[in-house]
């Protein structure tokens, strides 16, 4: 029997982790909770996969980042009538929009020695999101979690040929959402995330006090 976490469900299903707590908790996704999280039958989610029709055609990484830049007040690298469309969407608010946006970058753990994930967070390359922000973005998350960053592809092949990393679920203490180069939306040199993109992160945890701090960034912006 294998088991699977909400963000590697929600990767399958094509959908944010949000999403697939709702069908947990709707009963339209069978799953066990374990303390404050669930785990679930890979089956049940070929299950829920094949019973599901999709409500809408699924956004391009291009499109969810132009979204996600607008919303941090940045020009998006697009032409104007996606410009105009990605303004459209935006109109809804970020919080309705977190199924889309999960097209933008590839969740995976992983575990490594707490040394070597502290000189991972400084690597070139590696931005800092969701809880890893809390001093810059005043999230008021403290405690000792997992590093959360975006990276490139390239990069991530790049630590996994320079340090020892374990992909898992249980225990990981690095969470990386990585996309593919050639959408890659940072400035050279950033470190860390801005705030909608920040947000949206926060609002896809498991966990309450995450999305409790996200939804409040958002409401900053």
């Amino acid at each position: 029997m294998k088991l699977k976490s909400v963000p590697e469900a929600a990767e399958y299903l094509g959908v944010s982790s949000r999403r697939v707590r709702q069908m947990l908790t709707d009963g339209t996704l069978v799953g066990h909770r374990v303390g404050n999280g669930w785990v679930i039958e890979e089956r049940a989610i070929r299950a829920a996969a094949a019973s599901r029709r999709p409500a809408h055609r699924p956004w391009t990484a291009s499109s969810a980042w132009s979204v996600l830049a607008l919303a941090d007040g940045i020009e998006p690298r697009c032409n104007p009538y996606e410009r105009s469309r990605a303004k459209r969407r935006l109109a809804v608010g970020l919080p309705n929009l977190l199924d889309r946006l999960g097209s933008r970058a590839r969740r995976l753990t992983f575990y490594t020695h707490p040394a070597t994930r502290d000189r991972i967070a400084v690597q070139p390359g590696v931005v800092r999101t969701a809880a890893s922000t809390s001093p810059e973005h005043a999230l008021g998350l403290v405690g000792s979690g997992p590093l959360e960053a975006d990276l490139k592809s390239s990069d991530l092949q790049a630590i996994r040929d320079s340090f020892v990393i374990e992909e898992r679920y249980e225990r990981a203490n690095l969470v990386f959402r990585v996309v593919e180069d050639q959408m890659w939306p940072f400035a050279k040199g950033t470190r860390v995330a801005p705030p909608a993109v920040v947000a949206v992160d926060l609002l896809e945890s498991d966990d309450e006090r995450s999305r409790r701090a996200g939804n409040e960034l958002l409401q900053r912006q």
